[in-house]
């Protein structure tokens, strides 16, 4: 009879320390991809490419996310570890993902002096950037915008509108825009960087001795503020 009881108790004592699996936001979001692949396939678009681009970029995620939650829940500590821990992993994936978004709005002219818009960066006793995750900047008449911060301090991404509110392109202004790229001014031994944009009806046709051109006049009409 003892024999039994102390059998019943072990046989207990295992069947609590058995893992069970509990939802976690790895495994929510997991079956929430999993539940669209499974509509992508049963309404896929007319080309097709939905379901194909559900595969490609979901079923990895949804592998990976099955695996390390089982890891956790297997291994981990406690269930509320494993929310905690997956829940931070989910929060510096996002931040990764959205932290190259951040956007600066120009607000320029309605009648643009040149269709170059050019930020120069590190001037002595301009203004700095607003901070912030986005920030909007009127854009002078020139179209030439100095500022104390530095090129590191800006943010990745671009967006322009006019003095009068119309988006650039977009269906609301015959404007486009392109970003063209940053490079460096030299004014006696000192050197400040620069980024610049083409804004134009028939964006953005230009070549390679037109820009040329234009760094040169830029330099010169800089370099004279510095004096």
């Amino acid at each position: 009879m003892l024999t039994f009881w102390a059998a019943l108790r072990q046989a207990q004592s295992v069947s609590s320390e058995t893992m069970k699996y509990r939802p976690t936001p790895f495994n929510i979001i997991c079956g929430i991809a999993t539940i669209f692949i499974i509509y992508a396939a049963i309404y896929p678009d007319p080309e097709g490419w939905g379901f194909a681009l559900a595969i490609r970029f979901l079923l990895p995620i949804i592998l990976s996310g099955v695996i390390f939650d089982f890891i956790f829940q297997k291994f981990g500590p406690s269930y509320f570890w494993t929310l905690k821990i997956e829940s931070f992993i989910i929060c510096i994936i996002l931040l990764w993902s959205i932290f190259p978004k951040r956007t600066k709005t120009f607000i320029i002219p309605d009648t643009l002096e040149s269709r170059y818009i050019v930020t120069i960066y590190g001037v002595d006793k301009k203004p700095k950037l607003p901070n912030g995750w986005n920030y909007e900047i009127k854009i002078p008449t020139n179209g030439i915008l100095m500022t104390s911060s530095t090129f590191n301090d800006d943010l990745p991404e671009t967006k322009m509108k006019t003095y009068s509110g119309l988006k650039l392109s977009s269906e609301e202004s015959n404007l486009g825009w392109i970003e063209m790229y940053s490079d460096k001014i030299k004014c006696g031994e000192k050197y400040f960087d620069f980024q610049f944009w083409i804004v134009d009806s028939f964006c953005c046709i230009h070549s390679s001795n037109e820009i040329d051109t234009f760094k040169i006049n830029l330099q010169n009409q800089f370099c004279l503020t510095q004096k």
